[in-house]
C-alpha cells in the first residue's frame, strides 16, 4: 500500500504532538517504510500549512518592551565587559607568548652568532695548522725512510758480520789445526832429539877407541 501524504501529516503532526521534531528520518521511522522524496515533499507542505495557520503572536506592552530594553541594554553591557575582559587577557596572552618567541628567537640568533664565531676561530686554527701538518708529514717520510735504511744498513752489517764470525771460525779451525800440527812436530823434533842424544852417546865409546 503506497504511502499517502495524509498519512505523512497524521505522523508528523503525532510528533509534533509529542514534542518530537518530525525529520525526514523521524517521520519515515514513524511510517515503518516510504520514499525520502515523497516524504520531503509532504513535509513541505505540511511546514507551510502549519505557518499559515500557526496564531501571530499578541504584540507585548510597552512596559515589558522597556523592561527588556533595559535588561538586553544590562545584559549587552555586562557581555561588552566579559568580551573586552577576555580580549584582554587574550592579548596579553599574545603578547607574552610572542614574547617568549621573540626571546628565544634572541637566543637563537647569539647562539648561531657564537657558533659562527667559534667556526670562524676553528677556521682560522686549521688554516694555521695545515702547514705544521704538512711540516710533520714530511717528517714522517724523513724518519720513515731513515728507518728503512737503517733497517737496510743492519741487515747488511749482520751479513758482514755473518761473514766475517764464518772466516773467523775457518780461520780459527786452521789454527786449531795449524797448532795441532805444530805439536805433532814438536813431539817428532823431540823424538829426534831424544834419537840424536842416544846416537851421540852410543857415538862416543867409538870415537875413544879410534
Amino acid at each position: 500500500m503506497a504511502i499517502t501524504k495524509s498519512d505523512i501529516w497524521k505522523v508528523a503532526d503525532a510528533l509534533d504532538a509529542e514534542g518530537i521534531r518530525p525529520t525526514l528520518a523521524a517521520v519515515r521511522k514513524k511510517l515503518g517504510s516510504g520514499s525520502y522524496t515523497t516524504i520531503s515533499d509532504a513535509m513541505s507542505e505540511w511546514k507551510n500549512r502549519k505557518a499559515e495557520v500557526a496564531p501571530s503572536p499578541e504584540p507585548a506592552p510597552t512596559e515589558v518592551i522597556d523592561q527588556l530594553t533595559q535588561a538586553g541594554n544590562v545584559i549587552w553591557a555586562i557581555a561588552l565587559t566579559k568580551a573586552q575582559e577576555q580580549l584582554t587577557a587574550e592579548r596579553e596572552r599574545i603578547e607574552a607568548e610572542r614574547q617568549d618567541i621573540a626571546q628565544g628567537l634572541a637566543e637563537t640568533v647569539e647562539l648561531a652568532d657564537s657558533l659562527t664565531l667559534e667556526n670562524d676561530r676553528l677556521r682560522e686554527r686549521v688554516e694555521q695548522l695545515e702547514p705544521v701538518v704538512q711540516e710533520r708529514n714530511d717528517l714522517a717520510g724523513q724518519l720513515a725512510n731513515l728507518e728503512r735504511r737503517s733497517v737496510e744498513e743492519l741487515n747488511r752489517c749482520k751479513e758482514m758480520l755473518a761473514a766475517k764470525e764464518a772466516e773467523a771460525n775457518a780461520a780459527h779451525k786452521e789454527a786449531k789445526e795449524a797448532s795441532q800440527k805444530a805439536a805433532n812436530m814438536q813431539g817428532q823434533i823431540e823424538a829426534l832429539k831424544e834419537q840424536f842424544s842416544s846416537l851421540t852417546i852410543a857415538l862416543k865409546p867409538e870415537a875413544s877407541k879410534k
